[in-house]
């Protein structure tokens, strides 16, 4: 997957808010990744309700991962800032694009954004060392998935599957991004220096 998580002038420094909304689009990208990456594997989505969920899954397990991610590169006083604009950022995306597929007039932000402030609050007594989280956060995001997309013959094995190859992936592709949008001093500017 190739992600935009550069900004073309590094001499100009960045807000909080600007790291946080262009985070927000990236953990997008990874989660639509994810989810169209099972359906590569011969996972089956028996709807586009479910394929939804999938990516909602991901977007909050991104979310608390890069929460995780920017923990002693930016003050403690600002990353419950940064963590809110980035999860109203990926509500946004969301909304947007359930609107596409679902149709305009209905609310599917907030609703989101009490699933994501749940899935947090579970994913915060996990393990989360060395930037990798544990086998327990990789579980429950496993499953999460498992239990939208079922245990028939085809889908038995997602949970193994998301803890072993695409949880993992995710993350992976989440730190570089994190590295190449924090990366310096330089870059964060405006940002207050950790405590």
């Amino acid at each position: 997957m190739r992600t935009r998580d550069k900004w073309r002038d590094n001499d100009r420094g960045r807000s909080l808010e600007e790291h946080a909304t262009a985070l927000a689009y990236i953990c997008w990208q990874i989660a639509l990744d994810r989810a169209r990456n099972l359906h590569g594997e011969d996972f089956d989505y028996q709807s586009d309700r479910q394929r939804t969920t999938v990516i909602a899954e991901y977007l909050h397990f991104l979310v608390h991962v890069s929460d995780r991610l920017v923990h002693g590169q930016i003050a403690d006083s600002s990353r419950q800032a940064f963590v809110g604009v980035l999860g109203r950022g990926v509500a946004r995306h969301f909304q947007r694009n359930l609107e596409d597929v679902y149709g305009h007039g209905k609310d599917y932000a907030t609703p989101f954004i009490d699933d994501l402030n749940a899935r947090c609050a579970q994913y915060a007594a996990d393990r989360f060392a060395d930037g990798e989280p544990g086998f327990s956060m990789l579980r429950g995001l496993g499953r999460h998935i498992q239990d939208v997309m079922g245990e028939d013959q085809t889908n038995r094995w997602v949970i193994d599957h998301v803890m072993q190859i695409d949880g993992p992936a995710a993350v992976l592709e989440l730190k570089k991004s994190v590295d190449n949008l924090f990366g310096t001093a330089a870059v964060l500017g405006g940002v207050e220096a950790p405590d």
